[in-house]
């Protein structure tokens, strides 16, 4: 995983526990920190990651990240 992977995986767990928790402070620097992100990671980033962060599919970003949901790539 690379450092920008690594950094927007970091950011999709705290977001996931901001949610759970409520935390609205926490959960706006981790959607603002998301779309830094999203911008920096550019066209480098895998097709359907960048459709899950385009598209705010933030559970299924975090699954794509740690190796689960990759169905949609085929399935459209």
């Amino acid at each position: 995983m690379s450092a920008e992977t690594a950094g927007l995986h970091r950011t999709l767990e705290s977001l996931m526990a901001a949610i759970r928790s409520g935390d609205g402070e926490a959960l706006r620097r981790d959607l603002a920190a998301l779309d830094r992100q999203r911008e920096a990671l550019g066209e480098e980033a895998p097709p359907m990651l960048r459709h899950y962060l385009e598209r705010r599919s933030y559970e299924k970003a975090l699954a794509f990240l740690e190796g689960g949901d990759e169905s949609l790539e085929a399935g459209g």
